[in-house]
């Protein structure tokens, strides 16, 4: 459903991506993680033709994004980053305007906003304006539209940024469901336990290039030891062995078998011991964060 052929878009002498060529299969959630500024929404733009590749190729649904773009858009729905719902309109205006722009008959429209109003938790505030909605629902019903429209292919870029812990939940389980259905879902994201959750396969890119692209399990095990030892603190543990990254004054020690712990430090400093995940092959591979990452 989505080829990229060493897909580039550069500003001047600024590769904001760069050579990025990867495939997704049809009902395929992607999910797509990187600092600010590695690519993501520039990818996301080219995918959905709001933007033009300076380089190479790429296809979605079988439909190339620069000479057949009009029948890309047609077959995608995307909630961009920082979209929001048009302020005048009521959240059951907007889902049904959104589903009557894209073809479907007045009876359709209106059953399928009923549903995903309600999928949503927007049913009881379907008729008041949309200004006057929280920050949080004013994303619910960008979201609730595109699960409406039953897209072969759905761009969420980091759709739950800033919502609350009941929000969130109602976009992951709409995510899944979109997946039953048969669409690819690309979702971005900064939260990392969000694309274990949810994606098949994740795309890592970082300075507009591919770090990698697997199965969350997959890259997790590409990570070093089985075990992390978080130690926070200036008088913190020390342990022997394995790899060490540092963030400021906490430092990560990834080891086969953790440490014994014995008697607290003075000075308080904290020690968590708990298994390796995928945001540990986050912050070794694409600096996140300031500091050394070496091997001992």
């Amino acid at each position: 459903m989505i080829i990229c052929e060493r897909l580039g878009r550069r500003y001047g002498e600024y590769w904001a991506l760069r050579d990025v060529s990867f495939e997704v299969g049809r009902g395929v959630v992607l999910g797509v993680l990187g600092p600010n500024g590695a690519g993501k929404t520039t990818m996301v733009r080219i995918l959905t033709t709001e933007l033009m590749p300076s380089e190479g190729r790429a296809f979605v649904a079988g439909f190339d994004v620069v000479k057949e773009a009009e029948k890309v858009r047609k077959a995608v729905a995307a909630v961009p980053q920082e979209s929001r719902p048009i302020d005048f309109l009521t959240p059951y205006e907007f889902v049904l305007s959104y589903l009557l722009l894209r073809g479907y008959s007045l009876r359709e429209a209106r059953r399928r906003t009923a549903e995903a109003l309600k999928e949503f938790g927007l049913w009881e505030t379907r008729n008041k304006e949309v200004d006057a909605l929280s920050g949080g629902m004013k994303r619910r019903v960008l979201v609730a539209a595109v699960f409406a429209s039953d897209a072969d292919v759905v761009f969420l870029d980091e759709p739950t940024t800033g919502l609350d812990v009941y929000s969130r939940r109602l976009v992951w389980n709409a995510v899944s469901e979109l997946k039953r259905r048969g669409s690819t879902v690309v979702l971005t994201t900064h939260y990392v336990e969000e694309a274990a959750a949810l994606s098949d396969v994740v795309l890592v890119i970082n300075k507009g290039r591919v770090v990698d692209l697997a199965p969350p399990d997959r890259l997790v095990e590409k990570v070093p030891g089985k075990y992390v030892v978080e130690v926070y603190g200036k008088d913190g543990l020390a342990v022997e062995g394995g790899a060490v990254l540092k963030i400021g004054d906490r430092l990560l020690y990834y080891v086969d078998v953790p440490p014994k712990l014995g008697e607290p430090s003075k000075d308080g400093a904290k020690i968590v011991i708990r298994p390796k995940s995928l945001e540990d092959f986050v912050l070794f591979n694409i600096g996140l964060i300031e500091g050394d990452h070496e091997d001992d």
